[in-house]
């Protein structure tokens, strides 16, 4: 449930909305509570919002990786598909063409789903995928020529990292930082910004800038955290441009 309540697109208007009522609850009970007694710091609130500090870069590092290993894919892809291409221009031109043919239609299916989220896409991979790994299967036992055979297997080992890479890529895609850590750190967010907000509160003459600064600051962050961790929501989203001009480069030679 918890989860289902991260990945919805309206968790970071209601994170906002919290942490601002958190910060404003600070305030208002710190003036109620100077007109009763005085405050006296223990020193350790720096300690307590240095914490905060690691929790929240943990968490940012976390997500940054899962999205560097998103893009990472990506480019792995990209070059087994342009090797599988270039050693498909050794062979016979009926299996070179049949292979251009699939790769073009193997690459437009990936790009639209990347554009349009649809499921289908992963239906029509592997649908492709098995057409394709069967007309190697027929072209190898058919073949007697040695070189086409050895061109064959350099192909078999590309197109086996292609598909590697399709399923880390789609897998990636549901990957997401515990819901245990995001939890926390919601907790954490909400407690640090009453602290801020109650030791404002208690100035004598109330300073709203520091409020301000941490409410946008950790606003911005856990918007940041969420659109890695699930970028079919977000908008920082894995760069899909060396899969793009692959495909061009494959549909126009």
């Amino acid at each position: 449930m918890w989860q289902t309540i991260i990945d919805s697109s309206w968790f970071n208007f209601l994170f906002g909305a919290l942490l601002f009522l958190s910060i404003g609850s600070g305030i208002l009970y710190a003036k109620r509570y100077k007109k009763k007694s005085k405050w006296e710091s223990s020193g350790i609130e720096n300690s307590v919002v240095g914490i905060f500090g690691l929790i929240i870069s943990f968490t940012f590092l976390q997500a940054g990786n899962t999205y560097r290993e998103r893009s990472a894919t990506i480019h792995k892809e990209a070059n087994s598909i342009d090797m599988l291409y270039r050693y498909s221009k050794a062979m016979p031109q009926p299996f070179y063409k049949f292979t251009q043919n699939t790769l073009v239609t193997f690459l437009r299916n990936q790009i639209t789903y990347e554009q349009s989220n649809e499921e289908q896409f992963l239906y029509n991979a592997k649908k492709i995928s098995d057409t394709y790994w069967f007309y190697l299967i027929k072209y190898n036992e058919q073949t007697s020529d040695l070189k086409d055979a050895t061109q064959l297997n350099k192909i078999s080992v590309c197109f086996d990292h292609i598909q590697t890479s399709v399923s880390l890529l789609a897998y990636s895609y549901s990957e997401r930082t515990p819901s245990f850590i995001m939890f926390l750190l919601v907790i954490v967010s909400l407690l640090i910004g009453f602290l801020v907000g109650f030791m404002n509160g208690m100035k004598l003459k109330v300073h709203y800038l520091v409020p301000i600064i941490y409410f946008i600051m950790i606003t911005l962050t856990m918007t940041v955290i969420n659109d890695l961790n699930n970028p079919r929501l977000g908008y920082i989203k894995p760069n899909y441009y060396h899969l793009k001009v692959t495909y061009e480069n494959i549909k126009n030679n």
